[in-house]
């Protein structure tokens, strides 16, 4: 595997250095910014050879030698993991992935793809012996036994030190079934190996603030589950899927889906089962794309606020149900990697033996809150420099809290445009679509209604005491100073990068966008112009007939 690997990187070298693409067409009077260099994608540092004999910080030094295995790894915060292990922690030993087979691809193959990404684009270029140092593990969370081969289990009780546990299924509708069997059962089938691993220094276990989310005030400690994850266990392995369906409501209870519901039992069977191993619990709010490093804006999914903006920003989404007074609690992935690093290091270190398991929260909205109309305001201020190709309209776009005036938005906004340009997509014989998104629109906000209506509290006291124990050089590389945290430098970069990186609209194509966006401007005012005159039509007519029919006029 890392033949293959070190063979990919020679044969592509280019694409790891730092990109001199010509922004002639880019850059004029009007857009003076390069957006890569906005990215960050012109200023890697030059590659450098670490002597085995040089000290690094304290947290680099505690990764010295260190055999990590990691769950979740071909996942958005797993790969911002890996590449910030392998980039920083230059004597690390090791790094083994869990991965399962999957769309045809084995673990090499998906390993190979998780390379790929743009993301990695710094590690090759500045660290690129790297390909050595990373394996794929077959596996999967959700089967007994982490699905390992009697070989793999062996390899990593003997080896391994440190594990990130970060394997969940996130989707708020999962089935209660599937969710159970990766977030609840795979929690304690890790907890189990970890138990038989020779040297284990520490074993950190992500899971969300949301965990609890039935309370709007959630401090760093463990909270008594609505249900016992013995009992769940139990029925959801004696009853079919369809009972199970419609049983989910009642299971849940008070809680808004399966994926709060069993990250929630998950931390129960934590503290009841895994009192003798050094571990740590890692709570971030919702984490949206990198702040600072290895590039601004990466990202690699549409949820939380990102799919809001996607939408927003491509001409698809028009309206939604929330309120905008409301503060939404985000976080940049690479202050929530830097955390969880660190965190992990001070447990494994700690001199005071803890009285109960360590919880740490990754939040925001304590010492940098933001509503969630300052956010749009932002992303309207600095994404309007980086329209994307596929833009299908100009950017218009309502919030409300008044059910009633959503419901009027979205028919005139999503149903009356959807319905229509569909149809004139069936007699030019092609592909109704717009309709099918916007019912999947409509199932998303259903599902997010319970987060988007609501305001938390989520105290981080514990990680704030952590930033003030670091070492300098620590407070250099692993950055996750909240106090430091500005959204205006962040929002700066978060539309480009999801054009970029998520879109995957290269800035080649700024240009024919930048025109293309100039158009759907005037079509989107010669729009609203005849819109407002229907609209005045109507009310003449309504107020000038009764007036006839009195005889007042």
């Amino acid at each position: 595997m890392a033949l293959d690997l070190h063979r990919k990187y020679i044969e592509k070298r280019q694409d790891s250095e730092p990109l001199q693409v010509s922004t002639k067409d880019i850059i004029n009077s009007k857009y003076c910014l390069d957006p890569l260099e906005l990215l960050g994608e012109r200023s890697f540092n030059e590659p450098r050879e670490v002597d085995e004999s040089e000290i690094g910080s304290p947290i680099q030094e505690f990764f010295r030698d260190g055999v990590v295995f990691l769950t979740g790894g071909t996942g958005f915060m797993g790969k911002v993991l890996v590449e910030k292990l392998l980039r920083t922690c230059p004597h690390i030993k090791h790094i083994y992935l869990l991965i399962r087979s999957k769309k045809g691809k084995n673990v090499d193959e998906r390993l190979e793809d998780i390379f790929e990404d743009r993301l990695f684009k710094r590690l090759k270029y500045e660290v690129p012996k790297y390909y050595h140092k990373v394996s794929g593990i077959a596996g999967d969370c959700s089967l007994p036994g982490l699905g390992l081969s009697v070989s793999s289990r062996n390899t990593l009780i003997k080896e391994v030190n440190i594990i990130f546990h970060g394997a969940a299924t996130v989707r708020f509708d999962e089935h209660i079934r599937v969710a159970m069997d990766i977030n609840v059962s795979g929690t304690r089938e890790m907890m189990n190996l970890a138990k038989t691993i020779t040297n284990l220094k520490v074993i950190a276990h992500i899971s969300t603030a949301f965990s609890n989310c039935n309370r709007l005030h959630v401090d760093e400690k463990f909270y008594d589950p609505i249900a016992d994850y013995k009992d769940v266990l139990k029925l959801v392995s004696s009853t079919d899927d369809q009972t199970l369906h419609g049983m989910t409501s009642k299971i849940l209870g008070d809680l808004p889906n399966t994926y709060s519901f069993t990250k929630s039992l998950a931390e129960d069977a934590i503290r009841r089962e895994a009192q003798d191993l050094p571990i740590l619990v890692f709570r971030p709010t919702v984490v949206v794309g990198t702040y600072r490093e290895p590039v601004r804006g990466w990202i690699d999914n549409v949820y939380g606020p990102t799919g809001i903006v996607v939408g927003a920003c491509t001409g698809v989404l028009h309206t939604y149900f929330l309120d905008s007074n409301f503060v939404t609690d985000i976080i940049p992935v690479d202050i929530v990697v830097n955390a969880l690093i660190c965190a992990a290091k001070e447990t494994a270190t700690a001199n005071v033996k803890h009285d109960e398991i360590p919880i740490y929260t990754c939040s925001s909205s304590i010492q940098k809150p933001i509503k969630w109309k300052e956010l749009m305001e932002l992303n309207k201020r600095y994404g309007i420099q980086w329209p994307t190709i596929r833009a299908i309209w100009y950017s218009s776009f309502w919030v409300t809290k008044n059910p009633y005036l959503y419901a009027m938005l979205n028919f005139f906004c999503h149903v009356v445009p959807g319905y229509t340009l569909d149809t004139f997509a069936r007699l030019s014989g092609k592909k109704p679509i717009l309709m099918n998104i916007y019912n999947k629109i409509d199932k998303v906000s259903d599902i997010l209604a319970y987060f988007t209506g609501k305001e938390w509290t989520f105290p981080n006291n514990r990680l704030l005491a952590l930033w003030d124990t670091l070492d300098g050089r620590d407070k250099e590389l692993f950055n996750f100073d909240i106090h430091q945290l500005s959204w205006d430098y962040f929002c700066q970069a978060y539309c480009l990068g999801l054009r970029v990186y998520l879109v995957k609209d290269d800035i080649h194509t700024l240009p024919a966008a930048r025109k293309k966006w100039e158009k759907l401007y005037i079509a989107h005012n010669i729009l609203l112009i005849f819109v407002y005159g229907i609209v005045l039509c109507c009310l003449w007519l309504i107020v000038c007939i009764p007036l006839k029919l009195t005889g007042l006029t």
